[in-house]
């Protein structure tokens, strides 16, 4: 089962994604007269946090259910994450993506933090922060926690997940390397936060593809294209630490909650190796094998600030409706 988060007029909502059309739960629990479902389809973190009862549930009101599925491209989607949640990221996964920046894989797994105003949606613009000149791609599978654990086993990890979606782990390179101030990183390492978490940093979606469709994510292909062109090429099963070790290794006296995202690195071909940098007017589509496509198209900051943001947000996602494949 495919999960979409989307905007309505009372709030975010919960779907499912059959084919191109939503199913919406809120209005198939309503016509079901089963109002106290409502907010377990309304928050995605409660949704997951319902288990496998639950989606049996969602399964069955959406079948029986008098309401006519709705296509994807009529509603505005939104990213499949709730404010309240944590951003757990990977550097290195990829041996590849090592060498072209070269760093060295970590002997164990490493993570830092991406903040929730980080946050953007699906088809929504990454604005191009005024102080960085080298706006950076990373395409990544993200893992969300569908279940409270702590100290999780490896061999239990998969007992954990809710599902997988896609992630783009926009970063800042210039600023990730304290360019102009090199020895701020010999005493403090490099600047993650300012790196990778400013506004629009972290686009995530389109939908969260649950465990029962997807029990493994490997083998899957995993892409990023900027204006058609491939920049990223590779597959899940290239990574050096897999989801089990992943989820072991974070969640080490750290709780991981139903709706945190565990993001697990990207492969090789972003900007830190090609030199290839976003810039205002491009597409990126990051896509992942039997999840979908995330695109985000990438806008100057000063141009929302005149047009207003409202308005760039809603010619940004015309233009990426527009330029997208069918």
């Amino acid at each position: 089962m495919k999960i979409v988060r989307f905007a309505s007029a009372t709030g975010p909502r919960l779907g499912i994604l059959e084919s191109d059309h939503i199913v919406d739960l809120v209005d198939a629990a309503f016509a079901l007269d089963l109002p106290w479902l409502v907010p377990a389809f309304s928050d995605l973190r409660a949704f997951l946090a319902g288990g496998e009862s639950l989606r049996e549930t969602a399964r069955n009101v959406a079948a029986t259910a008098a309401v006519a599925a709705v296509p994807w491209r009529s509603v505005k989607t939104l990213a499949p994450f709730e404010a309240a949640s944590k951003i757990l990221a990977h550097v290195v996964n990829y041996a590849e993506h090592g060498k072209e920046g070269n760093i060295q894989p970590p002997e164990r797994p490493f993570f830092f933090m991406k903040p929730s105003s980080a946050v953007t949606h699906p088809e929504a613009p990454i604005f191009v922060p005024e102080i960085t000149d080298k706006l950076d791609h990373e395409v990544e599978l993200a893992v969300v926690i569908g279940r409270a654990g702590r100290d999780i086993p490896a061999a239990k990890a998969y007992d954990y997940v809710g599902g997988y979606t896609v992630l783009n782990d926009v970063s800042c390179r210039d600023l990730q390397r304290n360019a102009g101030a090199e020895g701020l990183s010999k005493r403090y390492g490099q600047n993650w936060t300012q790196g990778k978490g400013l506004d629009t940093c972290c686009p995530i979606g389109p939908c969260v593809v649950l465990g029962d469709e997807l029990p493994e994510p490997y083998p899957l292909d995993i892409t990023c294209r900027v204006n058609g062109e491939i920049r990223q090429n590779a597959s899940t099963d290239m990574m050096i630490f897999r989801v089990p070790a992943l989820l072991a290794d974070i969640s080490r006296s750290l709780t991981l909650y139903p709706g945190d995202i565990v993001s697990t690195g990207s492969p090789a071909g972003g900007g830190v190796g090609t030199g290839k940098f976003l810039k205002a007017g491009d597409l990126v589509e990051c896509e992942i094998e039997r999840i979908g496509v995330l695109r985000n198209p990438i806008v100057e900051r000063n141009a929302a600030r005149l047009r207003g943001e409202s308005s760039v947000r809603a010619a940004a996602s015309r233009k990426s409706r527009s330029l997208a494949q069918p």
